[in-house]
């Protein structure tokens, strides 16, 4: 990736956490969640199935999935771990996961977790050592899962955040 473009990027990625990039900043979206908060997920008028719907997933999840991603592309790029592909079964085990012990400490070791591969991703984008062709397309991928974020966090009645 050209040293512009890979700058650029990166600075797209820091302005979504901080500021947000059309929307609101990642940082603000997951603040001020409670457990219970973050766990629940929508009831569809007529569902086919029992709750919760199928494919709607919580804040937690979708806040779960995106760093099964980013770590996923993270060891894919590290000198340590090249080319060490996610197998099914991590797919399986860690992709959109249930939640099953819902507690504060479990959401803020979420929490944390997520703000470390934030870091660890903008620090792989600073690196010119490192082959990020793939990273950049975590920025659209996570602007997407925000979407659905604060669309849930619209749902559970919180306001829009400035």
């Amino acid at each position: 990736m050209e040293p512009i473009a890979r700058q650029q990027i990166l600075t797209w990625w820091n302005d979504a956490w901080r500021e947000g990039l059309w929307a609101a900043s990642w940082e603000k979206s997951l603040d001020g969640l409670t457990a219970h908060q973050a766990a629940w997920s929508p009831v569809l008028a007529n569902a086919p199935t029992p709750p919760p719907a199928p494919g709607i997933h919580s804040i937690w999840q979708n806040v779960l999935h995106m760093i099964f991603c980013r770590e996923s592309w993270l060891r894919r790029i590290s000198p340590e771990t090249r080319g060490q592909h996610t197998t099914p079964q991590e797919v399986a085990a860690s992709n959109f996961p249930v939640i099953t012990e819902v507690s504060e400490a479990a959401w803020q070791q979420a929490n944390d977790r997520f703000l470390a591969t934030q870091q660890r991703v903008a620090a792989a984008l600073a690196d010119p050592s490192l082959d990020v062709v793939h990273l950049p397309y975590l920025l659209p991928h996570d602007c997407y899962h925000f979407g659905q974020i604060n669309l849930l966090r619209a749902m559970l009645g919180f306001k829009h955040i400035e």
